[in-house]
């Protein structure tokens, strides 16, 4: 019964955030590729539940449809990953990240196809479940499976160690994009599929075990299967948790740069593309002014695009402004800012005020339940007790 399962509950898993996913993908780009993710993942561990529960002919015929379906995963969730970061529209010229599994999953089902049943029968039986009876030296064709196996394995490993590095470094560079564009990236940043993607090497390193373990292992010691599985579920749980929580990505970021894009032409008009020294200067003195005698930091919602048209200039203007002239980010300017002005209030009251009311004073957004967030290396302007993490 408890064999029964564990061998099924990755499928319900799966199919569970299929079904959530499906009713939100036609409005959201990324939440639409992590369902054909899902859709993906219901046929390999379905591949997996035909060969714990003994089912020869129909692994058979699946076999090679599960090695598409394994070493496409980790590729598809990099894809996903772009869905977030990069590509505002999924870009389907990309699937050739899946040539690996695809090439791989065809070389098995043409071999399968010139095998005859005896073949088949010895593969599948003497080296699929290591069934007795069955002894070497093994033809040609039943050999070539069994290198497709190994150098499965070596694909397997080989995609999760690019996939994560991959995935990682396009969310570093996401980060430092918004992080250009508001004043608080609370609630826009992407730590939460970061961490997903370092737990993929801790599954990937639990599917290599198992590989190398072999899985007729887990029908011989079927208690065991327990633990794959669980982890397998706990991680796709956690996919799918975090995917369908996740609301701010690329597409929903490109387009409320362009709507301000726009509210900013209407008003200054276009500009010509070169930023000269005096345009620089009027940008940087306007700059100046607005932080320090108008104050507009105060507003916790503040992004580059609402400055610029203040300033009467564009966001392109203005990031390369503060980026090479102060040699920060439009984020970390602003917080700076919040910081010393939080800072100027504990010095001029003697009365206690509440912490939240002084992070709202300064521009800062007070969250869940009253945990506020500041730039790090910008905290040593004020007690340790004031502001206990990060903003940017």
């Amino acid at each position: 019964m408890l064999y029964s399962f564990f061998s099924i509950m990755p499928i319900f898993v799966n199919l569970f955030w299929f079904i959530i996913l499906l009713t939100e993908a036609k409005q959201n780009n990324s939440k639409r590729f992590l369902t054909l993710f899902f859709g993906v993942m219901i046929v390999n561990y379905t591949a997996h539940w035909l060969y714990f529960n003994r089912q020869y002919e129909l692994y058979t015929i699946i076999d090679s449809i599960w090695v598409f379906t394994s070493l496409a995963s980790y590729p598809l969730y990099y894809w996903y990953i772009r869905t977030l970061t990069t590509d505002v529209k999924i870009n389907w010229r990309r699937s050739r990240v899946l040539i690996p599994a695809f090439l791989t999953a065809l070389f098995s089902a043409t071999v399968y196809l010139l095998m005859s049943p005896q073949e088949i029968d010895t593969f599948i039986h003497g080296i699929m479940y290591d069934e007795p009876g069955y002894h070497p030296p093994y033809s040609l064709l039943v050999r070539l499976q069994m290198f497709r196996l190994k150098l499965f394995q070596v694909l397997f490993v080989l995609q999760a160690i690019l996939s994560l590095y991959l995935g990682l470094k396009l969310i570093r560079e996401f980060h430092a994009k918004i992080k250009r564009y508001y004043s608080d990236i609370e609630g826009k940043e992407l730590n939460s599929i970061k961490w997903m993607m370092i737990l993929m090497v801790f599954a990937s390193f639990i599917s290599s075990a198992s590989s190398i373990i072999e899985k007729d292992y887990f029908i011989v010691h079927p208690v065991l299967l327990a633990i794959p599985s669980i982890t397998h579920s706990i991680f796709l749980f956690g996919v799918g948790y975090v995917g369908y929580k996740q609301r701010f990505s690329i597409q929903y970021f490109m387009h409320e740069v362009e709507t301000n894009d726009q509210k900013i032409v209407q008003q200054t008009g276009e500009l010509v593309p070169d930023l000269s020294v005096k345009e620089r200067s009027r940008i940087n003195k306007g700059l100046q002014k607005l932080l320090e005698k108008d104050q507009v930091y105060k507003d916790p919602d503040l992004r580059l695009s609402d400055v610029a048209l203040m300033l009467g200039t564009n966001r392109t203007y203005l990031s390369r402004t503060v980026n090479d002239e102060m040699n920060t980010t439009f984020c970390d300017l602003i917080n700076d800012y919040r910081v010393k002005h939080a800072k100027s209030l504990l010095e001029k009251t003697d009365e206690e005020i509440p912490l939240e009311d002084i992070a709202s004073m300064a521009g800062f957004i007070s969250k869940n339940g009253g945990t506020l967030r500041c730039r790090s290396d910008a905290t040593h302007l004020l007690p340790t007790t004031t502001v206990p993490a990060t903003m940017c």
